[in-house]
């Protein structure tokens, strides 16, 4: 109860801050479908795809160390001025090199948006960075409160620039520059740089050992791109970029379970990290584990019978097609909850070499299915590659943590909700409205009673956390 109390604690300040600006692609998407047509939406997704590929390559994934790094820093201020100044050396070095490569390439490439791309794409290298600094600090509080400042001016932004002043695309691209620039502003405020820029901050050997450690996440987040992103550009190259438009569009809506992933992984994250392993903890890992499994795939089944609805209902109609796509995209989310969630045994060994080669693994196989399947079957290609990609990297880094991080998986349970899940997926395609009720009504009773244990203790868990912290702040 102590450590499910802990992750509780944190799960819910992730909560807060990540709620909005997780929920904001979701959120809106009925304003983006009214407002953007296919083909804006469609580059639109295609800008976001690009930068996900490049942030990381530009820092290193140097974010992922100053992490680690300073949650083993504790209270020796030094060290942590220490961590925080080589990591900020290394993505301005970096970066610099990038941007002045850029800038002469855009004498080359006709592209209207390359100051808009260039913006976001430099505060997408540092804006995780120093929330990773704040993770680091244990400055959980305030890395909340970024993420709703985050979301409040993106949403405000957005309205005015697209609902408003009908800006159409460069309206989303405005609005993340504006609510980047206000968020990082808002986090450098609220650190101390106290003795980060003094003359004895650099060691080499240490900078060399954060290298050592993110390096191999350079790949890994490559790799992940592969799984999440690289099929996007082969529907444009192989279909369009309307089916593109309609692609991201069902995309976005597993963002709905990423944002109940996201959170708890990142206290979760935290937790499997710091604490010592053993018998009691890796006890306490495998039920945390199993009671995961359990809520995630009857949330996902339940997901799956209401999709059609989904769509139907929260989007404009020129992209109802989108439905058809979402029951294996949701089911590929769960299991990439189940591979973050173990694979966080390789940051606690400081073994990330071993998750590039898992996450290359998932990435070959979308890439391989997108490419054999997008002419025959449409766009169910990269949806049912991105569920095979995150089942395969799931089993791979299963069987490697094993042998030094031991968790036991009820695999009866695992591999028979899974198949639910997919049996649920074939059948809603038949839209047929009484099967549909079926499916929503079983899937909904699965869902309470599965889980109405969970249930009860999450309700009283964080009724009492929500007092303490109540009481705490008055």
């Amino acid at each position: 109860m102590g450590q499910g109390k802990s992750i509780l604690k944190n799960t819910l300040i992730y909560a807060i801050g990540n709620f909005g600006s997780k929920a904001l692609t979701f959120l809106l998407l009925p304003l983006y479908s009214f407002y953007l047509t296919k083909d804006e939406f469609g580059t639109y997704d295609l800008i976001i795809v690009s930068i996900n590929l490049l942030a990381p390559i530009i820092t290193l994934q140097t974010s992922e160390a100053i992490y680690r790094w300073l949650l083993e820093a504790k209270d020796d201020t030094g060290k942590q001025a220490r961590i925080i100044f080589h990591g900020l050396t290394i993505i301005t070095a970096i970066a610099a090199v990038f941007f002045v490569v850029y800038y002469v390439l855009t004498f080359f490439i006709d592209f209207r948006y390359t100051g808009y791309f260039a913006g976001m794409l430099l505060l997408s290298c540092y804006l995780p960075f120093l929330q990773k600094i704040l993770r680091g600090l244990g400055k959980t509080k305030v890395f909340a409160a970024s993420g709703i400042l985050y979301t409040v001016s993106f949403l405000g932004c957005t309205i005015l620039f697209l609902a408003v002043l009908k800006m159409g695309l460069e309206s989303l691209l405005l609005a993340s520059i504006i609510s980047g620039l206000v968020t990082i502003t808002f986090v450098i405020y609220n650190l101390s740089w106290k003795g980060v820029f003094s003359n004895n901050r650099f060691n080499k050997s240490e900078m060399r050992e954060m290298i050592g450690y993110s390096l191999p996440l350079v790949p890994n987040a490559v790799s992940w791109w592969l799984i999440n992103a690289a099929d996007k550009y082969l529907i444009v190259l192989i279909l369009n970029i309307q089916a593109n438009g309609i692609y991201a569009v069902s995309t976005r809506f597993p963002a709905v379970v990423t944002l109940v992933n996201s959170i708890f992984l990142l206290a979760w994250q935290d937790h499997g990290i710091s604490v010592k392993e053993d018998k009691e903890n890796t006890a306490f890992f495998s039920k945390l584990f199993d009671k995961f499994i359990t809520l995630e795939l009857t949330l996902v089944i339940f997901l799956i019978s209401i999709s059609y609805y989904l769509v139907r209902y929260l989007i404009d109609p020129v992209y109802l097609e989108a439905w058809k796509y979402l029951p294996f995209l949701f089911i590929g989310v769960a299991f990439q909850a189940f591979a973050s969630y173990v694979g966080v045994g390789y940051q606690r060994a400081k073994r990330t070499k071993h998750i590039f080669t898992t996450s290359l693994a998932g990435g070959i196989v979308n890439i391989a299915i997108s490419l054999l399947l997008l002419k025959h079957i449409g766009l169910y290609a990269p949806a049912v590659g991105t569920f095979f990609s995150f089942l395969v990297m799931y089993i791979l880094r299963k069987v490697q943590t094993d042998h030094f991080f031991k968790i036991e998986v009820n695999n009866i349970k695992l591999v028979s909700l899974t198949c639910v899940a997919i049996v649920f997926a074939f059948l809603t395609q038949l839209t047929n409205f009484y099967l549909d009720l079926f499916l929503i009504g079983s899937s909904l009773f699965g869902l309470i009673f599965l889980n109405k244990k969970l249930f009860h203790d999450l309700f009283y868990l964080t009724k009492k956390q929500l007092t303490n912290l109540k009481n705490n702040n008055g």
